[in-house]
């Protein structure tokens, strides 16, 4: 029981931590750079922020009522968030040393970081040994 409250914590700090890189990003000069980037306060924006918590909450409410094998699909959602996060990483670096605008990005690099880091947390929380 106290390891499913770890895992519903974490998963809840993930999902904050990728709703925080949406808006941040949303705040950078990474807004600016194309027709269908989210503006910050735009609908778009807080259409990407719903459709993340849906696809966190939604499992994770399933998991809390008692369905451990939901942990599984949040494993699988987890891991895109992962390879999201690092490609994130990789983008913006790339993209911020060739327009000249890294230091403008910083911010969204160290979410993005924390979250992949906190995703990785995940799942040793979710499947170490003592989980079972």
């Amino acid at each position: 029981m106290r390891n499913k409250k770890k895992i519903i914590i974490m998963t809840l700090f993930s999902a904050l931590l990728f709703c925080m890189v949406i808006v941040i990003c949303s705040m950078s000069p990474l807004s600016d750079m194309g027709e269908n980037a989210n503006q910050f306060n735009s609908l778009g924006m807080w259409l990407s922020i719903a459709m993340i918590l849906v696809f966190y909450l939604v499992p994770l409410l399933m998991y809390s009522l008692g369905l451990e094998w939901m942990k599984y699909l949040m494993a699988v959602f987890c891991s895109f968030g992962l390879l999201i996060m690092l490609s994130m990483i990789l983008l913006v670096v790339f993209i911020g040393a060739v327009k000249g605008i890294l230091p403008s990005l910083i911010g969204v690099l160290v979410i993005s970081g924390i979250n992949g880091l906190i995703n990785i947390i995940w799942f040793f929380t979710t499947f170490s040994k003592g989980s079972k």
